[in-house]
């Protein structure tokens, strides 16, 4: 197995030919998730994912992580792979950390793609109650099944589970593999608590494409329109009928709204500008305190939200 870094170990693998694209994935899963759309991706590029440290094969630090130690985890990894910059695909938590990724290390990223993301905090839009109260019975029911079960309403679109069930049972042991350590699992809630980036998504130097599952019932459509509505260069793709997980819902038409973007009239979509100053010069040191900024940044997003809205000041006309 290719494992780079030390302290902690990333499990990695590199699929196919082209341009970088290095694919984050989400909460406690492991980078298997991707394997089904990889002989197609592929095609087009060259594809490298790897589990986050707390998941999978990676390695599973008995504390806390926080988002700017897992971005730079994957700038780490660009450079043990000796590659300047890449293309960025994150999806659901991996979205959150490719956010932090451009906005510390925008020199490493060219494009990026948010796949059902958020940018945390108060200000994003959880998903309704009435929502998740079925997918929490179904987890009562079926939490001890290996396969994850529970999973699938998560994940995928009604449609689809009616369907194609036997598609969303072999879709699901790919999620089921490589489960985390407790510890792992419980630093990762933690990170993506404290991901707040909503004051800051203005930095971002990076083309971005904010894709979407017009079904997405866990992740609510109106962070996608958050997120664009503050990245200076986003653009919305709602691939409609799919749900989160809808680069496995709809593979071809998800390859085809990146390649879309990626090799459009942007291609060759250059890497960002280094930042310089204090900053980027204390960067390394800011990470051990990650999640202490989150929840600063957090509180912060609070108190703007307590706050009455600004009145405008009116001048009487003239009489």
């Amino acid at each position: 197995m290719p494992y780079a870094l030390r302290r902690p170990r990333l499990h990695y693998e590199r699929t196919g030919s082209g341009e970088p694209l290095l694919c984050i994935t989400g909460f406690t899963i492991s980078s298997a998730v991707y394997e089904p759309v990889l002989p197609l991706w592929g095609e087009r590029y060259d594809c490298i994912t790897y589990d986050n440290r707390g998941s999978g094969r990676s390695g599973s630090p008995p504390w806390a992580t926080s988002m700017p130690e897992l971005a730079a985890d994957a700038a780490r990894l660009l450079d043990a792979l000796e590659l300047e910059s890449a293309h960025v695909f994150g999806i659901s938590m991996g979205g959150m950390i490719a956010q932090e990724l451009a906005l510390r290390f925008p020199e490493r990223v060219r494009g990026l793609v948010l796949a059902g993301s958020t940018p945390g905090g108060p200000r994003a839009i959880r998903p309704a109650l009435a929502e998740l109260v079925p997918v929490g019975v179904n987890l009562a029911r079926t939490f001890h099944v290996p396969a994850r079960p529970w999973l699938a309403p998560l994940l995928f679109s009604e449609r689809f589970r009616e369907e194609e069930p036997e598609r969303v049972r072999e879709l699901l042991t790919y999620f089921a593999r490589y489960t985390p350590t407790p510890w792992g699992a419980n630093a990762h809630w933690w990170a993506t608590v404290y991901h707040d980036t909503v004051s800051r998504l203005g930095q971002i130097q990076a083309p971005t494409l904010v894709m979407h599952g017009g079904e997405d019932s866990f992740a609510p459509i109106e962070n996608a329109e958050l997120l664009v509505a503050r990245i200076p260069d986003a653009e919305l793709c709602v691939v409609e009928g799919t749900g989160h997980a809808c680069i496995l819902e709809a593979p071809e038409r998800s390859l085809a709204a990146i390649d879309a973007f990626l090799g459009g009239e942007r291609a060759p979509i250059p890497a960002g500008r280094p930042r310089t100053g204090l900053l980027a010069r204390a960067e390394p040191f800011t990470r051990p305190f990650g999640l202490h900024v989150g929840a600063l940044r957090t509180g912060g997003s609070l108190a703007a939200l307590a706050l009455p809205p600004k009145r405008e000041n009116h001048v009487a006309p003239d009489r």
